[in-house]
């Protein structure tokens, strides 16, 4: 029964299904009460009714399911307290109530769970502090209590208890304070830890280097300082993320964390670290962001590996760095700043003399122009309103005509109902794409659109968007897009063409190109002066360089077509602009309502498709032949177990799948979150972001 449209209240009678051992309505739209007759399900061991709107409180008669291990209630609207009997539930392994509005403390008694191995309390009003009978739950591997309003200090207690169990511990966003204990060492089988955005002060403990299956570490967002110990690196070779940012820390970067090969994502923004940028960070093959702005850093940067993509590197509020290969003139330029102090008196006077100056010849050449008869200049009809805004080249027809053989056929690289895309050369020898749009489907009123979207195509810069790279436009004539060519074609081609070599394409490499989009939208829904919805978010606009790094392309085309968010996140139904059925957010696609959270829902139906190889609209049910959704089908594998699962999943992926079991299912879980019917359950993209660089 799981995600389906089902609505209304969960009656009573359900509790007369005596036999029943699984029930599964997750992903619906019930709401009301939670039927205390549930209670009288006593052979249940699985009770999965996240994903609703079930308000209300958790019925005490759930205590009397003594047989069950998963209870699962997250993403719901019910309140109040833990009812105590709930932990006389002793065969409880999984106990997942995360995003609603619980309150209260996190009660000791969560001990008397023995056999709990995943818990999962984040997003909720929980206050008071991490309570100590934590660590009495020695089979815990997963551990998140994140979003919460828990105050006090990490105890090292709770966390030695921990030593052996967990392997993914998040206590972020929260009120915590105190230090980092010493006891976060013990914990030797952790492979991620999020305690950031808290109040925790002091340094980062060396005790940390002895955590060696460590990948994820996020202290972002506290109040720690001192200098980062180089001795922590060494040991940790698996580390793939690390975020310091918004911190105190100063000191040097250490030399030894750009020794560590695995490494895909360095923040360390926002701090107060000196000296020189480690040469070495260049040499880390896989790094792909690096985040060094804000600090107090100086020198030559680097101009190997990472630093040679500008736009993956964040370098911004260092101002003593030079960005140079000339070691001379970085030194000359240093040893000017240090004299700028002793000059200063004789400079500013001359400055100020010359200024006095200036203003003098200004106010006399204004007069003679004030004087002078106005000459109006001839009106150039082909050309839009306020073109001093733009910042892109403009390219007439016959040069875009001449790239692209007039248009030829067989440079046509794809087309849409909206446009049509042609590979391209320059004059120059740069290869390009040139997308024309459908005059047909772009309005004469779209010209005012158009003009002013080419100004914001115009500064969106980043990594993982396709680069615009100018326009060329006629008055009811000619749209188009001037692009950069990416020459491994479209993640569709990727997915779906049987003479794709799949050999390259293992879970990692996936993972990679998830990342990358993932980081691209982010870009689109927060880098900029305001949030930009893709709307169209497909594998055919996701394109690959010659490197196989994924670009996020057509972003802009919906907004050409004035389909952006306005107050209250609806559009016109007037726009013409319908998207692609299978990728389209419920609420765009029938309310016409538009959050960037329509572009989460569009990338959790990509994640699920470049996992499977299928396409999202209608699945095949091998039993029944019925017709189902991606989604559905996800749901379904996951819930009945690893046959099933490996029967989905691309055959490529099926070899030694025992070793990617758990990352393609924290995969396919995270996809389901992103496709909620509800948006506001669905994940934003850095929330998505986040969870991906962990899988990673």
């Amino acid at each position: 029964m799981a995600h389906n449209n089902f609505t209304g209240l969960l009656k009573s009678g359900i509790g007369r299904l005596s036999n029943l051992q699984i029930l599964q309505i997750h992903g619906n739209s019930f709401s009301g009460p939670l039927p205390g007759e549930l209670g009288n399900l006593t052979s249940l061991m699985l009770l999965n009714l996240g994903q609703n709107q079930f308000s209300g409180t958790i019925p005490v008669e759930f205590s009397n399911i003594s047989s069950l291990q998963s209870l699962l209630i997250g993403n719901n609207n019910l309140e109040g307290e833990i009812p105590d009997e709930i932990f006389e539930l002793k065969q409880l392994t999984e106990l997942y109530l995360m995003n609603n509005k619980f309150v209260g403390s996190i009660l000791n008694s969560l001990s008397r769970l023995e056999q709990l191995s995943r818990l999962d309390l984040s997003g909720n009003r929980f206050n008071g502090s991490i309570p100590d009978s934590l660590r009495k739950l020695n089979k815990l591997i997963s551990i998140d209590l994140s979003h919460n309003l828990l105050m006090g200090s990490i105890s090292g207690s709770v966390i030695a208890g921990m030593k052996n169990t967990p392997i993914f511990l998040n206590f972020s966003n929260n009120f915590l304070t105190g230090s980092i204990s010493n006891e976060f060492g013990e914990l030797e089988m952790v492979e991620s830890i999020d305690i950031s955005n808290n109040n925790l002060s002091g340094g980062i403990p060396v005790t940390l280097q002895k955590c060696k299956n460590l990948r994820n570490l996020d202290v972002s967002g506290n109040q720690l300082s001192g200098s980062v110990p180089e001795e922590i690196f060494p040991p940790l070779d698996l580390l793939s993320s690390i975020n310091f940012s918004r911190n105190q820390f100063d000191g040097e970067i250490p030399g030894t964390m750009a020794n560590l090969t695995r490494l895909t994502s360095i923040d360390l923004s926002h701090n107060k670290f000196k000296g020189l940028i480690p040469e070495s960070f260049g040499n880390i093959s896989v790094l792909k962001h690096l985040d060094l702005s804000f600090n107090q850093l100086e020198g030559r940067v680097p101009d190997t590996g990472i630093f040679r993509n500008i736009t993956a590197v964040g370098l911004q509020g260092n101002p003593s760095l030079c960005i140079t290969n000339n070691t001379q003139l970085c030194a000359s330029s240093s040893r000017s700043k240090r004299s700028l102090s002793r000059k200063a008196v004789l400079i500013l006077s001359i400055l100020g003399s010359l200024a006095l100056l200036l203003v003098f010849i200004l106010a006399v050449l204004c007069c003679r122009h004030v004087r002078k008869p106005k000459v109006k200049e001839p009106e150039n009809p082909e050309l839009p309103e306020h073109t001093a805004g733009f910042t892109l080249k403009r390219f007439d027809r016959k040069e875009v005509e001449d790239a692209t053989d007039n248009f030829s056929e067989g440079n046509i690289l794809g087309t849409t109902s909206l446009s049509t895309v042609y590979k391209g050369r320059l004059e120059d020898g740069r290869m390009i794409a040139v997308k024309i749009l459908n005059i047909n489907q772009f309005s004469a009123e779209s010209d005012k659109s158009f003009n002013k979207e080419m100004n914001t195509l115009g500064k969106l810069r980043h990594r993982n968007l396709v680069k615009v790279l100018g326009y060329a436009w006629e008055s009811g004539k000619l749209k188009a897009l001037v692009l950069e060519y990416m020459e491994n074609g479209d993640l569709d081609r990727i997915i779906h063409d049987s003479a794709i070599d799949r050999s390259r394409w293992d879970l990692s490499e996936r993972v990679d190109v998830l990342v990358s989009v993932a980081r691209g939208l982010m870009y689109l829904h927060s880098g900029y002066d305001f949030p930009i919805v893709h709307c169209d978010l497909k594998p055919s606009n996701i394109l690959l360089d010659e490197k196989w790094d994924a670009h996020v392309s057509d972003f802009g085309t919906a907004r050409i077509l004035g389909v952006h968010q306005q107050d209250g996140g609806n559009i016109s139904s007037a726009s013409t602009f319908q998207g692609t059925i299978g990728y389209l957010a419920p609420e765009f696609a029938y309310m016409k309502k538009l959050t960037t959270k329509v572009d989460v829902f569009s990338f959790g139906i990509i994640m699920m498709e470049f996992i499977t190889r299928k396409r999202p609209t209608g699945v095949l049910t091998e039993e029944e032949g019925i017709q189902i959704t991606l989604p559905q089908l996800i749901d379904q594998a996951l819930s009945n177990g690893l046959n099933e699962l490996i029967e989905i999943v691309d055959p490529h992926l099926a070899s030694n799948f025992s070793t990617k079991q758990g990352f393609i299912e924290q995969l396919l879980n995270l996809a389901l979150c992103c496709t909620k019917m509800n948006p506001e359950d669905r994940p934003d993209m850095n929330e998505v972001l986040s969870s991906l660089t962990k899988i990673s």
